[in-house]
């Protein structure tokens, strides 16, 4: 059964560096994946993050980390990252007790893939007005 994801803001830029790079459809891919299978689609951890759920990508370089509410019907997606040295988990950790008392804006995966390609977009806009590789003529312009 289909669930919620959610992305904390932080996870939704954590995505935005990815956007340019190979692992990005990957990322996106597992994301749709969690959407499908719900805890499934990742694994439990411990230690400090226990009842946390983590999904590996790529060549096991990169992590999602995620949590699932109590009835298991939307996940909330807290980091998108490098698993270098562990540094993603102690980024959970730190975005969790960042955020203690008060509620994260989370967007819907779906809204996040549409504040992405608006961001790529505007990137590419304001690339092509700066004279960027790829400039077009305006229409009716004549071409010497």
């Amino acid at each position: 059964m289909p669930i919620r994801v959610e992305l904390i803001d932080e996870a939704v830029e954590d995505l935005l560096r990815y956007r340019e790079t190979n692992i990005f459809p990957r990322l996106l891919a597992k994301l749709v994946r969690l959407e499908e299978g719900g805890k499934e689609a990742g694994l439990s951890l411990g230690r400090g993050l226990t009842g946390w759920r983590k999904i590996v990508v790529g060549d096991r370089n990169w992590r999602v980390i995620f949590t699932m509410n109590a009835d298991e019907t939307a996940a909330t997606v807290w980091v998108i990252g490098d698993h270098d040295d562990s540094a993603c988990y102690t980024e959970a950790q730190h975005r969790v007790e960042s955020l203690s008392g008060e509620r994260s804006q989370a967007a819907r995966l779906a809204a996040a893939m549409f504040q992405l390609s608006q961001t790529t977009r505007a990137a590419k806009r304001a690339k092509r007005s700066r004279g960027g590789p790829g400039k077009r003529e305006p229409r009716g312009t004549p071409v010497p």
